[in-house]
Order: structure tokens, then C-alpha cells, then sequence
């Protein structure tokens, strides 16, 4: 007999087995990314806190630059610098201990950092490195150990002379004013002079070649040189050479250059627009009207002169370290004229030939401040140094400054140092009003050290300066102006002196 078996179904093969491995393959490489979101989130906020100690610490260090003796981040003078002054060190370690009191302080490392340099030898700049190791926790269980986490906060107080320049022409080419006013060219060299510039030069006229170029001449020959280490003459438009020789060919397409003096690193002096004489907080008024000077001299006091200066025939002025605000009228050499800076006090005797020596940089520098209306009785007047007249004169220096206020307390405002000439802003140019020049034609006669602001006005210099054997004229001036003419067969050098120069300083971390 045979016996029959019933098959039973097949049973499927479970996965249960290999679902439990995935599962912890996975669950381990999830721990693992929450171990680095942990620990990483961990070595971020430790980072965070480093940098704001290491930012707040480079600008503690940097606080103290201006009041050191010398005024740099190193004691040494010359370029790359040398360690950074101890009082600097100790400013910036302090202020790591207060923001991170469990740091370690000889991980704080204070440098002075590359690549900056006031044109004096001093390095204005201090760098602060930090270094730390954030713990793990989950890193630690699969092996890893902390993180590393370094930081670096650096800042600036002072000037870098790799910023330096001689020339800021702050003309835009506004193409509906009339075509002379239209900054084609801005910067003209007119004639055949030779122009040295130590320092770089900026345009911002965006006018092309086609229509005459952001910089241009007109005469037969001119040349226009740059200094050593590296100067640049930057256009914001073309150039259109001509029979200009230019060394280094200029930068063409470049970005335009703000006003470097503009509002509020200079403010008008009190008193402004009106100087009232009733207004005890004014500057001082020390005339109402025009002040005429004919084959006669006088020594001046700092203050507000209504309705400005003009010296006729052989007049001669002292001026007297300070602010001079000509409310209208402006200045008026004639060609036979003199003006000198001179210290506070009497005035020195033979001044003609000792003024080099008499008048320095921190006795006797003055401020000449011209300001008007657009018209009428106060309308602007123009500032004017005719051919053959002598001005000699420095730059403000607050120090010896013997300004008073009508009040009778003396006033000095640093923001001013070093600026020579300044012609306000206001009345502004439009198509229908000018600005008076700036004519700074006296020649070889000529010594001025500074800074000539004029936002809103041309600048011409010119005239047989040296001479007609073309004998250098060396100038230590600075030009921030709206355009700028150089004419005549002159040879002019003009020096770049930061120290002379009103030159904001830079302020604030780097990076």
C-alpha cells in the first residue's frame, strides 16, 4: 500500500536578519553626524568668541598707536616692522583676559602686521592671533581628539602711505553743463610744463578720448611723471595724450574715488555761513569790510575778514598762525605783493630770507578758509596769487594756532591740520553758476605746504614758476580739488609729505 505525502507550501525566506544589520549600520553612522553636528556646533561658538576676542584685542592695541612715542604699532622705524611696543602687547592681552578669562595668554600673539606703512617709517597696524582646541565629546568615543579652532583680528590708526596721492580731482564729467565745465579735460596741462608728482593721481571725470579725454593738454609738449614706489595715475574715464609724455601710462576704467575731505571729516569753522559779530560763538570778526592793504604793511590776526584781502603794489602781510575766513572778497596778491606765515608774537626780522628757517611746520601754520554767496555783496571771491608775488606760507597746525572765538576763548580744531586752502562746497557748481578759480600764479616766489581743498573749484597753477632758465619749483602740496590746470613752461615737483598733508586716518579693524 502505498502512503501518499501532501506537500506543504513553501515557506518564503524571512529578511528580519539583514534588516537588523542595516539598522545598525545606520544607527552608528547616525550617531556618528550627530557627534560632528555636536561637536562642530561646539568648536563654531568657541570660534565666534575667539574672534570677537581677538577683533576687540587688535583694536585695543590699535587705540594706542597715536599717543606712542614713536606713533606706531613697532619702536622701529623703517619698513617690514619689528615687534610690536610693549604697551601694545599688554593692551591687547588684557583685553583677551576680559573677554576670555580662561584663555591661556601666551597663546595671544601680537604682530605688526605686513603691508602697512604711514610713509613715516611707523607701522599703523596691529594683528592678534589666537589659538585654541575645542573638546570633544562624541568625537572622542569614535576615536577622534579636539578641534582646532584659530582666529585673527586685525586693525589700523594711522595712515598707509600704499594709499597715498598727491591729486584727487573729484570733477564728474557732467556732460549738460557748458562744454568748458564738462571735465574733458579734468586735469590739464596747459603749455609745456614738467610736472613731477611724487604720489598717485585720481580723476574721476568719466570723460572719453573721443571727447577730449578726462586728461589731456593743449600746447605743444608737456610732461607728466610719477614718483617712485609705485604710483598710479587712475582714471575714472580716458586720457588723450597728444603731445603729453606720461610716465606710467595711466590707468583707464577705474573706479572713482570719493572725496576724501568730505563731511564730517571736515566741517565748516563756527560761525558758518553768517559770522556774525553778535554771535559770541563765531570766530572772531576782525573786519566788516574789505581789507586794502596799498604799498603798506600790516600784521594780521586770525579771525573772519567781510568782504576779503587785497594787496596792491608793494604791500606786505604777517600772518599769524590761525584760521582766516574770507566771507566774499577772497584773496587779491598783486604782482608785487608779499604774504608770510609767521610765528605768534612779534615779527621776525629779516623775514624775506630767514622764513624758511622761521616759519616750521608747528609754529606758524595758517588756514585760509574762502567762503561767499553765489552773488551779491558777500558773493564769493576768488583766491589770487598773480605772477611775481610772494607767498610763503604752512599749513594749519592746531598747536600754534592763536585763533579766538568773539567770545575771547581761543579755538583750534584738529580736523584742520595740515589743510592749507580750502574754498567751501557751497554755492555748489550748476550749469548756470561757476566757482571763482583757485590762480596760484605767483612763481618762483611761491612756498606753500599742504593741502588745497576745493570740492567745487578749479585750481589753476601756473606762469613761468621757475623761471625762464626752468629752474624746479618744489611744492609740498596736495591737491584735492574739483579739476586742476597746470600751465605755463613751469617745472614743478610736487613733494609728498604725509606729515603735511590732511590726510584722515584710517580707523578700525581690517578683517
Amino acid at each position: 500500500m502505498l502512503t501518499r505525502f501532501k506537500l506543504l507550501p513553501r515557506r518564503p525566506k524571512t529578511e528580519e536578519g539583514q534588516i537588523l544589520v542595516i539598522f545598525a549600520f545606520a544607527f552608528v553612522v547616525i550617531i556618528m553626524m550627530l557627534a560632528l553636528l555636536f561637536d562642530g556646533a561646539q568648536a563654531l561658538v568657541l570660534r565666534r568668541q575667539m574672534q570677537d576676542a581677538s577683533d576687540a584685542a587688535a583694536m585695543a592695541g590699535a587705540n594706542l598707536i597715536q599717543g606712542l612715542t614713536p606713533p606706531g604699532c613697532s619702536a622701529n622705524v623703517g619698513y617690514p616692522p619689528g615687534a610690536p611696543q610693549a604697551s601694545i602687547v599688554a593692551a591687547a592681552k588684557a583685553s583677551v583676559a576680559a573677554n576670555l578669562p580662561n584663555y591661556n595668554p601666551a597663546n595671544v600673539v601680537v604682530t605688526c602686521p605686513l603691508g602697512w606703512d604711514d610713509g613715516q617709517g611707523h607701522s599703523p597696524a596691529v594683528q592678534v592671533d589666537l589659538f585654541d582646541q575645542a573638546p570633544t565629546f562624541f568625537g572622542q568615543i569614535f576615536g577622534g581628539g579636539p578641534l582646532n579652532v584659530a582666529t585673527r583680528g586685525a586693525a589700523v590708526n594711522g595712515q598707509n602711505s600704499h594709499n597715498a596721492y598727491s591729486v584727487v580731482l573729484l570733477d564728474t564729467h557732467v556732460t549738460t553743463w557748458p562744454q568748458a565745465r564738462q571735465g574733458c579735460p579734468s586735469f590739464l596741462l596747459s603749455g609745456g610744463p614738467t610736472v613731477t608728482f611724487d604720489s598717485s593721481v585720481y580723476i574721476n571725470s568719466s570723460c572719453l578720448a573721443v571727447d577730449g579725454g578726462a586728461l589731456s593738454t593743449n600746447g605743444n609738449s608737456a610732461t607728466l611723471t610719477l614718483g617712485a614706489n609705485g604710483p598710479t595715475i587712475r582714471i575714472v574715464g580716458e586720457y588723450k595724450p597728444q603731445a603729453l609724455t606720461i610716465t606710467p601710462t595711466p590707468l583707464q576704467h577705474q573706479n572713482p574715488k570719493p572725496d576724501p575731505l568730505a563731511p564730517p571729516v571736515l566741517l565748516p569753522p563756527p560761525g558758518s555761513p553768517n559770522f556774525l559779530t553778535t554771535d559770541t560763538t563765531s570766530l572772531k570778526v576782525q573786519r566788516t569790510t574789505k581789507l586794502t592793504l596799498n604799498n603798506s604793511t600790516q600784521t594780521l590776526e586770525p579771525g573772519v575778514y567781510k568782504g576779503g584781502i587785497q594787496l596792491k603794489n608793494t604791500s606786505v602781510a604777517y600772518l599769524h598762525p590761525g584760521i582766516y575766513v574770507l566771507q566774499g572778497g577772497g584773496l587779491d596778491l598783486g604782482a608785487q605783493s608779499s604774504v608770510y606765515a609767521v610765528p605768534a608774537g612779534t615779527v621776525p626780522a629779516n623775514i624775506a630770507t630767514t622764513w624758511a628757517t622761521t616759519c616750521t611746520t608747528t609754529n606758524c601754520g595758517v588756514l585760509i578758509y574762502n567762503t561767499g554767496d553765489a552773488s551779491g555783496g558777500n558773493a564769493m571771491g576768488q583766491i589770487s596769487v598773480g605772477a611775481g608775488a610772494t607767498f610763503k606760507v604752512r599749513a594749519y597746525d592746531p598747536i600754534a594756532s592763536v585763533t579766538l572765538l568773539n567770545n575771547g576763548t581761543s579755538y583750534t580744531n584738529q580736523s584742520y591740520n595740515n589743510v592749507l586752502i580750502w574754498q567751501t562746497a557751497t554755492p555748489a557748481e550748476t550749469a548756470s553758476y561757476e566757482q571763482p578759480w583757485v590762480l596760484l600764479n605767483g612763481g618762483g616766489s611761491v612756498v606753500m605746504a599742504g593741502t588745497v581743498y576745493a570740492p567745487q573749484a578749479k585750481v589753476q597753477m601756473g606762469g613761468n614758476a621757475g623761471g625762464s632758465g626752468g629752474s624746479t619749483v618744489n611744492l609740498t602740496l596736495q591737491f584735492i580739488v574739483w579739476d586742476l590746470e597746470l600751465s605755463g613752461n613751469s617745472v614743478f615737483h610736487f613733494i609728498y609729505d604725509g606729515s603735511e598733508f590732511a590726510q584722515p586716518l584710517d580707523y578700525g579693524l581690517m578683517q
